[in-house]
């Protein structure tokens, strides 16, 4: 008998995780006891994810925790993230690319997938023993020297690859749901300024209002580009780190709900931008993107010269600053945290952009 999807967290009773583990032909006994938490209130807005604490009968155990991971139930959030595919793209990715990618990322018991009802759910490996990355306070230059590996896993392995180009769900650049951002930004740039101006330098706001009108063509003039797949929420709060690998921490990868394809730059431009402390960055962000570069070319993979790279990550950097004051003023708020997350954003992004001259490339794009 086929599992029924669960429709709300409470779903995850103890029989139905019993016969999940059975359908995924674990030999486990039965779960007797579920405890539900939930975590991540206010930090997921488009789903919503518990951990389940399982108490077993009699026979092996399984895992003692595990998260289950629905689309939120707000019915008004959850139109919006159908809209933009992002519960059909991670179950697709669990299905179809998480096996042929060497990366540590949480395993999944259970991947409910119904696109017809818009039901999808998730039972996945609780990940939570590993040390959480904290985008607020920033890499430390460990962190995101393993970041940069990782992000040099996924790329290389899908660069070129006629796998990624047959699978048709992984928007590239210019794909509809993109093409929209402009018309996004357009809208929020008041609000942008009403709500963060005065952490702009008074040049840059102009410069800005003149790069905006171009994202678009920029989308399509770099859609050429979309050679692999890109994970579009890489940042830390979306990673973990397992301390007991040498000489750099392991990285697990979570969330891949913005899966696309790209050129890398959507993964390695905000990182660097805005997951790093100013003075970190500005030290080692030239390192650093050595070290990505020279593990693409292992690869065979990537750019050939390491200065086009450098000219499309600072290229890239406008757009993630546009992209950021647009999703400051749009996101929710749940927490303080969340307020000085996003300024921590665009005042690193801010004197990335200052920093790398990247205003020098508004004109050029898209011709």
């Amino acid at each position: 008998m086929a599992l029924n999807i669960p429709n709300s967290l409470d779903e995850f009773t103890a029989d139905w995780v019993t016969r999940a583990f059975a359908a995924k032909e674990e030999n486990y006994a039965p779960v007797i006891e579920v405890n539900s938490e939930r975590i991540a209130v206010g930090e997921g807005f488009l789903g919503e994810l518990a951990r389940l604490h399982l108490s077993y009968g009699e026979g092996p155990s399984g895992p003692p925790t595990a998260i289950a991971k629905i689309p939120t139930t707000d019915g008004l959030l959850k139109p919006l993230g159908v809209m933009l595919g992002v519960y059909e793209r991670e179950s697709l990715f669990y299905e179809q690319v998480a096996p042929r990618l060497e990366i540590k990322k949480p395993d999944i018991y259970y991947n409910g997938r119904d696109g017809e009802h818009e039901n999808y759910a998730l039972l996945m490996e609780d990940v939570g023993r590993y040390r959480s990355g904290d985008h607020l306070k920033g890499a430390t230059l460990e962190e995101a020297q393993a970041a940069m590996e990782t992000a040099a896993q996924i790329h290389a392995r899908w660069w070129d690859s006629e796998d990624l180009a047959a699978l048709g769900w992984v928007p590239p650049l210019d794909s509809p749901i993109n093409m929209g951002l402009q018309n996004l930004y357009e809208q929020s740039w008041a609000t942008v300024m009403d709500r963060y101006g005065d952490l702009y330098p008074d040049w840059l706001p102009a410069k800005l209002e003149e790069f905006i009108p171009e994202i678009s063509r920029w989308l399509i003039s770099w859609a050429e580009r979309s050679r692999t797949l890109t994970h579009n929420d890489f940042r830390l709060d979306n990673l973990l780190f397992d301390d007991t690998k040498d000489p750099l921490p392991e990285v697990i990868v979570i969330d891949f709900q913005l899966v696309g394809r790209g050129d890398g730059s959507g993964d390695i431009s905000p990182f660097l931008g805005c997951n790093l402390d100013t003075e970190l960055r500005r030290s080692q962000e030239t390192a650093l993107l050595q070290g990505y570069f020279d593990a693409m070319q292992a690869e065979e993979s990537g750019y050939p010269v390491f200065e086009e790279l450098v000219d499309q990550i600072d290229t890239a950097h406008l757009f993630w600053l546009v992209n950021w004051g647009n999703t400051a003023v749009t996101a929710d708020h749940p927490n303080q945290r969340a307020e000085d997350l996003f300024t921590a954003i665009l005042q690193r992004s801010i004197a990335t952009v200052v920093d790398r001259d990247s205003v020098k490339y508004i004109g050029s794009l898209g011709n």
